[in-house]
């Protein structure tokens, strides 16, 4: 996997209506297709506040308009947590997940075939 560590931004206002949100996501959308030369696999969305209304325009748009993963972050609380490594370890999961990757793998197979296996302890002390 190659990474791209020149992003495409764009800008938008909070205060907008819907559909100039969307517009704003639209001209995202497009300008990735054109730099990056293909559709985005995820969109990042960084927003001002814990704001559910933002959050939910967001991923009606990239849910049902365009069909594409996104992530949704609260900007004041990436910047407050800006050293915290847990904080950031989670929202990588977050979009490992959304990506399609595999985070654990076991080295061999528990069960000797090569099928989906949940594992189960028992405490020794019940």
């Amino acid at each position: 996997m190659r990474i791209d560590r020149n992003p495409v931004v764009v800008y938008g206002n909070v205060n907008s209506p819907q559909q100039a949100i969307h517009r704003s996501c639209d001209e995202l959308y497009d300008k990735i297709s054109r730099e990056k030369g293909g559709a985005p696999q995820l969109l990042m969305f960084i927003i001002r506040g814990k704001s559910s209304i933002m959050y939910e325009i967001v991923k009606q748009y990239a849910d049902t308009v365009k069909g594409v993963q996104s992530q949704v972050i609260d900007g004041f609380n990436a910047q407050r947590k800006g050293g915290d490594r847990s904080y950031h370890a989670n929202l990588l999961l977050k979009v490992n997940t959304k990506l399609g990757g595999t985070t654990v793998t076991l080295q061999t197979a528990v069960t000797g075939k090569n099928v989906p296996t949940v594992l189960a302890s028992k405490r020794i002390d019940q």
